[in-house]
């Protein structure tokens, strides 16, 4: 069954809204939503609804996401406020989450953002309990007292001949105990034993018998029925009396109604419970801070035993990291009456430091004279913890982020000219960097490159082994070798980083003559390219002897040729495409991607390319990619005079 959730959306963008619905829809909540981009909006929102959490984006055209976060806490709202945006530098993200803000997400990257808001609203309740703790500790002295104050009595007389009751009489105050006057219970007198409740009836009966057989009955607590209907809690205390010839004549009883006591003994016994199996430490302590009570959290959390601590001053918890102003501060505070709240570093029994949230909450008498202090602790090492991971995770965010960036920029950024080729390329990295990357290259002989290569992994090595790389290939490429030379050149340079990162790369390096249409290539291990004639009717491998690089040094490359013919669309890949899989085990594969090219193959290549990603994304249910995607598509174009240009990039 879905979590409802109601979710206040500060975002401008439907689209992103939607996602982030999506996303908590998967999460299995269900989801109940305003979305609205504007101070004014906002404060109306808050105003008509109740929300469990809010999510921002950072920037919007008429205010931002700090001004919604202010807008937010200065509501009194102690509900999570998550920042989704799309770019957001380190020291931002920092200074968000210093104002107040729970989390915060970068768009494209939410997928911790369903276990973050359960995170965090785990701990707003948790938050909600301990407050409401504190508030019934501090009224629950000054309750009892009400509930003491407040019991009745009344006195009542039974005359009992030959062992059976004749006659009874109740005082006044019967009726405000039992709902019935004086004379109606005296007009019927079993009237009294049918209005006791049905579960006490025969133990009251058998205290009964013993009173009339002469035995002496101690004070008894049970329920009758009010005449309303109202279960009712009495002490009944019954004194007998005896005639000359030692029978029981009558006894005379003492009726008091102890229901609100009753009550407030069963609350007090919850509260009990729920005290000692509470998760934070709960102390309480006299007026000179020594403690004369604690729950078994409090020896979870430091150490010491009630045996240990009772009588004892909490200054054994002193790490002596604080200094005298601030524990002066503290009794100056809650000496006049008034809650303290604040963290503090404290020392266990075993020696060890550790940080805790504290609440201290004087117990005053109708006086206002303090009688007693209520501490409650909270260890908050892991939520310490929590946050510098979160401080640390935003950091190396935008360190990756800004590392994507880079690299991206380290791909074709323009559409060079080329005659006879119209081309394309897409990089579609599993992570935030990669180890794929494609790249193009116009010769002064007319001549026109394209290589593409996959580094093992999509981690911050494989990117820098590619980045690596990609110099080395442009290098190589300006020298105007043969496929089969630049590759080994290849080979031989990157070898020994190869072999100290413990990475593989291969690579494909194909050189097209527009005059001859022929294509001379290349490979070291990669997956072969598919060659599509523009018939449509055949898709080609393009295979070359040739191991993977950095395997071994002085290694032979396989060059090979193929002529070309107008139409025909060359297309290079990594295996990201191909062994991507549906969830069930089957993988995307090469038959599916070559009867895919000979379907489109009338179109251009930046089509080719949208179709290819469409039906991956169709294929794997749109799954984010479990490795990195790279394609190049180049589609040979009729030769139209030496003039003849086409465009690549």
């Amino acid at each position: 069954m879905a979590n409802a959730l109601r979710v206040l959306i500060i975002e401008d963008s439907e689209d992103d809204a939607f996602l982030l619905l999506r996303e908590l829809k998967k999460g299995g909540y269900e989801v109940e939503y305003e979305r609205v981009e504007t101070s004014e909006a906002m404060m109306e929102a808050i105003v008509g609804s109740s929300w469990d959490i809010a999510i921002s984006d950072y920037v919007l055209p008429r205010f931002s996401g700090l001004e919604a976060l202010e807008i937010w806490r200065r509501s009194g709202f102690d509900a999570p406020f998550i920042v989704v945006s799309g770019k957001i530098g380190e020291d931002t993200a920092v200074g968000a989450m210093r104002a107040g803000a729970n989390d915060y997400f970068i768009k494209g990257n939410i997928s911790r953002l369903v276990p973050a808001i359960q995170r965090e609203l785990k701990e707003a309740e948790l938050r909600r309990k301990k407050r409401e703790a504190e508030d019934a500790l501090l009224t629950s002295e000054l309750r009892y007292r009400r509930l003491v104050a407040a019991v009745t009595d009344y006195i009542y007389t039974v005359a009992v001949r030959d062992g059976k009751v004749v006659r009874t009489s109740h005082g006044p105050g019967c009726t405000a105990v039992t709902g019935y006057d004086p004379e109606e219970l005296e007009d019927d007198p079993y009237l009294w034993y049918e209005m006791i409740h049905e579960e006490d009836r025969q133990r009251v009966a058998g205290e009964s018998r013993r009173l009339l057989e002469g035995e002496y009955i101690p004070s008894m607590e049970h329920r009758i029925i009010h005449k309303d209907g109202s279960i009712r809690w009495v002490r009944n205390t019954i004194v007998p009396r005896y005639d000359e010839t030692g029978e029981l004549a009558a006894y005379d009883g003492l009726i008091a109604d102890i229901t609100e006591r009753k009550s407030a003994e069963i609350e007090l016994k919850l509260r009990s419970a729920a005290l000692n199996a509470a998760a934070n430490a709960i102390i309480i302590s006299d007026p000179e801070g020594k403690v004369i009570w604690a729950n078994p959290a409090f020896t979870l959390m430091t150490g010491y035993t009630p045996d240990e601590i009772i009588g004892r001053s909490l200054g054994i918890l002193n790490s002596g990291v604080h200094g005298k102003e601030f524990y002066r501060d503290l009794w100056e505070t809650i000496r006049a009456g008034k809650v303290w709240r604040g963290e503090m570093i404290n020392r266990r029994k075993d020696g060890s430091l550790y940080p805790e949230e504290q609440t201290i909450t004087p117990v005053m008498d109708e006086n206002g004279t303090v009688r007693h202090y209520i501490a409650i602790k909270e260890d908050v090492t892991e939520r310490k913890r929590a946050q510098e991971a979160l401080l640390e995770n935003a950091r190396m965010s935008c360190d990756m982020e800004l590392a994507r960036q880079i690299q991206r920029s380290l791909l074709p950024a323009a559409l060079p000219a080329a005659r006879g080729v119209r081309c394309a390329g897409r990089w579609v990295p599993a992570a935030h960097v990669g180890g794929d990357y494609y790249d193009f290259f116009p010769r002064d002989d007319g001549s026109f490159d394209t290589v593409i290569a996959d580094v093992s992994g999509h981690s911050v090595g494989a990117a820098l082994i590619m980045t690596e790389a990609r110099s080395v290939i442009r290098a190589q490429a300006r020298s105007g070798g043969s496929p089969a030379v630049i590759v080994g050149s290849l080979n031989e340079i990157l070898y020994e980083d190869l072999t100290r990162a413990e990475l593989f790369t291969t690579l494909f390096y194909a050189s097209y003559q527009p005059a001859s249409r022929v294509l001379t290539y290349a490979s070291a291990g990669h997956n072969p390219p598919l060659l599509c004639r523009a018939s449509g009717e055949q898709c080609l491998e393009l295979d070359a002897e040739g191991l993977i690089l950095g395997v071994r040094l002085q290694e032979t490359f396989e060059e090979r040729e193929v002529r070309l013919e107008p139409g025909d669309i060359l297309f290079l890949y990594t295996d990201g495409i191909t062994e991507s899989d549906n969830g069930s085990g089957e993988l995307f594969g090469v038959e599916r991607l070559g009867s895919l090219l000979r379907a489109r193959c009338g179109e251009e290549p930046e089509a080719v390319i949208e179709a290819v990603l469409a039906d991956l994304a169709a294929f794997t249910g749109g799954r984010p990619p479990a490795d990195d995607i790279c394609m190049v598509a180049v589609k040979i174009m009729p030769s139209s005079g030496s003039g003849s240009e086409g465009n690549c990039g």
